[in-house]
Formats: C-alpha cells, sequence, structure tokens
C-alpha cells in the first residue's frame, strides 16, 4: 500500500505566490480544521492561493511524525531514508516563490504568536497579516520550514485545543484578507517584536514564569525535584519564548529581548 505524502490545492487564477501549510506536524490539527472551514464556504480568491496539508501520513497515525521530525528536515532528499526526509524535498518546490503562512499549536500558551527567521520586508508584511499581537524573531535557531522559504509559523494555541482551532481560522482569515487574496474584514495590526538569543537545556524541570512576561536577573523561571532541587535563576532579564513544562525532553523554552514594535 503507498504511503500518504501531502495534499495540494490551489484556489484562484494564476501562478500561485501565497502559500498556507498545515500539519507539518500531524498531531497539530489547528491549522488543517481551520483551512477545511474557509475552504468549506466555497470562498472567490482574488489572487491565487496554494494549500497544502503537509504530513498526511502522520495525522492518519495521529503522531508528530512517522520517521522524523518534518520541520527539521529540510531541504530534505528524493531519496532519503525517512518518510519525511523524503516528504520535505517534495514539499519545498510547491512553495518556491511563494510568501508562506505555517500553521502549528504549542504546548507553551494559549494565545496565538507568529515566528520568522528571514526577517526581510516580505516576511515583515506576512508577519503583520496574521494579525498577531508578538512576533520573533528565531533566527538564532536553525532547520526550520521558514529558514528555507519568506515565510511565517504561527503558533496557534495549546495542541488539541478548541481555543487553538478557533485562533488558527481567524489567523487564517485575517492573513488572507490583509494579502488581498479574500474580501473580508482584516486588521494588520503592529505586534511586538521579540528576538531570541538563547535556549534553555535541561531535562524534567518546570516553568514556573510566564511566556513574553519578563524575567528579573536573579528571578527564579524553573525548577526541578529530584535527588536534590534545583532552579534555573536568570543570569541577565529576559522574555520566556516557548518555555513549558512538557514541551521539550531535554529543553526548558528559549530566551529572548524585545526589540520594539515591528515596522515594514
Amino acid at each position: 500500500m503507498a504511503r500518504l505524502s501531502m495534499r495540494v490545492q490551489t484556489f484562484g487564477a494564476g501562478t500561485p505566490d501565497l502559500a498556507v501549510v498545515a500539519c507539518l506536524h500531524g498531531n497539530e490539527r489547528c491549522g488543517k480544521t481551520a483551512v477545511e472551514r474557509v475552504l468549506a464556504e466555497k470562498p472567490s480568491f482574488s489572487r491565487a492561493v496554494r494549500f497544502v496539508l503537509a504530513n498526511e501520513e502522520a495525522i492518519a497515525e495521529d503522531v508528530r511524525f512517522i520517521d522524523e521530525d518534518l520541520n527539521r528536515a529540510f531541504p530534505g532528499d528524493s531519496n532519503g531514508k525517512t518518510h519525511e526526509s523524503r516528504l520535505a524535498a517534495e514539499l519545498l518546490p510547491e512553495l518556491d516563490g511563494c510568501g508562506v503562512l505555517d500553521l502549528h499549536s504549542t504546548e507553551s500558551q494559549p494565545e496565538p504568536f507568529a515566528l520568522v527567521t528571514r526577517l526581510n520586508d516580505r516576511t515583515k508584511r506576512l508577519a503583520r497579516a496574521t494579525g498577531v499581537g508578538r512576533v520573533v524573531d528565531i533566527s538564532y535557531l536553525a532547520g526550520g520550514l521558514i529558514d528555507y522559504v519568506d515565510g511565517v509559523a504561527v503558533e496557534c494555541g495549546y495542541r488539541g485545543s478548541e481555543r487553538a482551532e478557533r485562533n488558527a481560522e481567524r489567523v487564517l482569515r485575517n492573513f488572507l484578507g490583509e494579502m488581498d487574496a479574500l474580501d473580508t474584514l482584516s486588521d494588520a495590526g503592529s505586534p511586538e517584536l521579540y528576538r531570541v538569543f538563547d535556549a534553555v537545556e535541561g531535562a524534567n524541570y518546570e516553568f514556573v514564569g510566564e511566556n513574553f512576561v519578563r524575567v528579573a536577573e536573579g528571578e527564579v523561571f524553573a525548577r526541578r525535584e529530584d535527588d536534590r532541587a534545583s532552579e534555573l535563576r536568570a543570569d541577565r532579564p529576559f522574555y520566556p519564548v516557548l518555555m513549558s513544562t512538557d514541551g521539550y525532553d531535554e529543553m526548558v523554552g528559549f530566551r529572548a529581548e524585545r526589540v520594539g514594535k515591528l515596522v515594514e
């Protein structure tokens, strides 16, 4: 039986230079739900948009990935040994030349925020088009889809929650409106920009702070109870980003600085 790969649909006239990606991770279904709700209305697109449901095999098995994390498999290899390596090589050509919205969910917080790595005029516009209040420059990291395309990834809320689905739908509709693909009410907003400068390593820590709330120098932001009590204290002020108790096996999350307003 042939393995599922990905589903690609294009709406609107012409060659698409705008794309929406859902389910790079098979157990993050909020983007899939949002896309299905929008397309169920049979909207009239005023510009071509490509929609990609990325990892159908992982969706079918309700797992994050089959062999390896697809968002760490780029650029991939069409003859690669893993399902995701081959899938990554198949996906990138579908997004060539497109401004990309990549929809995710997270373990870190309920409200949506955007991630960028290529911070340029195009990605700034894409990020503002999501309508979210916070944008994070994660160019400190490497290996995700938005390293290889002009795009923005949005963490829409807690994985598996109805709130994440509603957030994803709101982000998607706002994005399509702001990018002149649909005639709908939208607001580009004026989000705050943060920049990641460090990863906090460590297993089995309880995160006791709050993402995007400033941690002062000397403040405890994570602790662990094992053979002996262990606490993590800030050696300098920072803003937690994607920090959680259960989100990672060997990491608490990331430290960021607040840059100011994102302007084009």
